[in-house]
C-alpha cells in the first residue's frame, strides 16, 4: 500500500534502530522477565511515538519557483527564482533544497510571520548548450530526535534552454541570389518577369504571351519568353558524426547553423537546415526552423550522434527542396575529399559553401572545385568574412 510506503521511506536508520529496540524489548521482557528491556522497549516506543507529531499535518512552508529568462545564449546569466512564504503558525523551516540539474541548493529561511514571504535567487550554470533542469524545491521535515523524516515537494520542475551562441550577420549574408532578379541560368520559362527574348510562336502557347508589335513587323506570331529567377532561398547541412569534429568543434559549428539561419530568417529567406542521416538509405533528418525559438531550441539539443559526416548528408540533402545556396557545415577533421564529395553531392546550379569549424584556427578561405571552404575559429569569423565578401 501507498502509506505503508510512505511510512517505510519516513523512517531514519536511527529510527529502525528504536524499532527493532521495541519488538526485541518486548520478546525478551515476556521470555525472560527482564524489566531492563521493558524499560528500553517502553523509552524507544516513547521516542518514536514523540517524533510522529513533527512529520504529520499540512507543510510548514509554501513556495513557487520561477526563472529569470527561459531560454538565454551560453554565457549569458540566468537564475532560478524561488519565493517561499509561510501560510500557518507552524514554525517556519530553516531551508529548502533546490535540486539543480541533479545537485542540491540550499535556501536559508530567515524567520517569517504568518502570510510572509522571502525570495531566494540561485545562478544557473549556462556555459554548455543544452536543457537545465530546475526543481523542484523540497523541505526536509524531522524531529529533534532525528527518528522521522519527511520530504515535501513544494514545486514543479522548471527547464532552462541555453541556445549556442549566435552573432548578428550583415543583411543578405545568408543568401547568395537575389530574389527577383536572380541568377541568369540556362533554362528558359515562359512566365516569369525577366524578359529575355522573342520566339516562334508554337501551339499551345498562351496567347496573352504574343508580342503583337513584333509580329506585325515580321508577319509572324512571336512569343515572349522569359529568364526563369530562383528565389534565393537557404539550405543549412551540418554534419553530426563525431570522428569530424575535434574539442568544441561541434559546439562551433552549431553557433554557425544558427547564426545563418537567423539572417535567414530575418531576411525572410525559405530556409531548411538538415542534419546527417541516421542510416545510408534514409534521408537527411531535418531540424525544426520554422521559427527563430524553434531552430535555436532544436540546435540546443543537437548532438554529434551519427555515423555519417557532411559527405553523406549533403548527398541526402538532395531529396530537399533546395534553393540558390547550400551551406556545408563541419568540423576540423573532415579531410579535403570528404569536403569535395560534400560539395559535389548538391545539385547543380546550387551554389555550395563549405564551412569547416575549426576552435582557434585562423580564418581562412579557399578555393575546392566548384565551392568556397571558409574555415572559421570563432562564430565571429564567419560574420567578418561575410562583411568583407566571403562568401557572398
Amino acid at each position: 500500500m501507498r502509506w505503508l510506503d510512505v511510512v517505510r521511506r519516513s523512517v531514519t536508520p536511527w529510527g529502525w534502530a528504536l524499532v527493532a529496540t521495541v519488538a526485541v524489548g518486548a520478546v525478551v521482557s515476556r521470555a525472560l522477565g527482564w524489566t531492563e528491556a521493558l524499560v528500553a522497549a517502553v523509552a524507544a516506543g516513547a521516542l518514536i511515538a514523540g517524533a510522529v507529531p513533527w512529520v504529520v499535518g499540512e507543510r510548514w512552508a509554501r513556495a513557487r519557483i520561477g526563472l529569470s529568462a527561459e531560454r538565454v545564449p551560453v554565457g549569458s546569466p540566468a537564475l532560478a527564482l524561488v519565493e517561499i512564504s509561510r501560510p500557518t503558525r507552524a514554525l517556519t523551516p530553516r531551508q529548502v533544497d533546490l535540486d539543480v540539474g541533479g545537485e542540491d541548493a540550499v535556501l536559508d529561511i530567515p524567520p517569517l510571520e504568518v502570510g510572509g514571504t522571502v525570495l531566494r535567487s540561485v545562478p544557473l550554470d549556462t556555459s554548455r548548450r543544452g536543457l537545465r533542469t530546475i526543481g523542484p524545491a523540497t523541505l526536509l521535515r524531522t524531529d529533534p530526535f532525528g527518528v522521522l523524516e519527511r520530504r515535501h515537494r513544494l514545486t514543479d520542475t522548471r527547464t532552462l534552454v541555453v541556445h549556442p551562441r549566435t552573432v548578428r550577420l550583415p543583411g543578405g549574408a545568408a543568401g547568395v541570389v537575389r530574389d527577383l532578379d536572380g541568377e541568369a541560368a540556362a533554362e528558359r520559362t515562359a512566365d516569369d518577369v525577366s524578359f529575355h527574348s522573342l520566339r516562334e510562336y508554337a501551339p499551345g502557347d498562351d496567347r496573352r504571351l504574343v508580342h503583337w508589335r513584333s509580329s506585325a513587323r515580321y508577319g509572324e506570331l512571336l512569343v515572349r519568353q522569359f529568364e526563369p529567377s530562383r528565389r534565393a532561398d537557404t539550405l543549412i547541412v551540418v554534419s553530426t558524426d563525431p570522428d569530424e569534429y575535434d574539442g568544441d568543434d561541434f559546439e562551433l559549428a552549431l553557433s554557425l547553423v544558427g547564426t545563418l539561419g537567423l539572417a535567414a530568417l530575418a531576411d525572410r529567406r525559405g530556409l531548411r537546415v538538415v542534419e546527417s542521416p541516421r542510416s545510408e538509405r534514409s534521408g537527411a533528418e531535418p531540424v525544426d526552423a520554422a521559427t527563430r525559438e524553434r531552430l535555436l531550441d532544436a540546435l540546443a539539443v543537437l548532438e554529434p550522434t551519427s555515423d555519417h559526416g557532411i559527405a553523406a548528408a549533403a548527398r541526402a540533402s538532395r531529396g530537399v527542396s533546395a534553393g540558390s545556396v547550400a551551406w556545408l557545415i563541419t568540423g576540423s577533421r573532415a579531410s579535403p575529399r570528404t569536403l569535395r564529395t560534400a560539395s559535389n553531392g548538391m545539385p547543380s546550379g546550387v551554389v555550395s559553401v563549405v564551412v569547416r569549424a575549426a576552435v582557434g584556427a585562423v580564418p581562412a578561405r579557399s578555393r575546392l572545385g566548384d565551392a568556397d571552404v571558409v574555415t572559421v575559429g570563432a562564430v565571429e569569423d564567419l560574420a567578418r568574412g561575410v562583411r568583407h565578401g566571403a562568401p557572398q
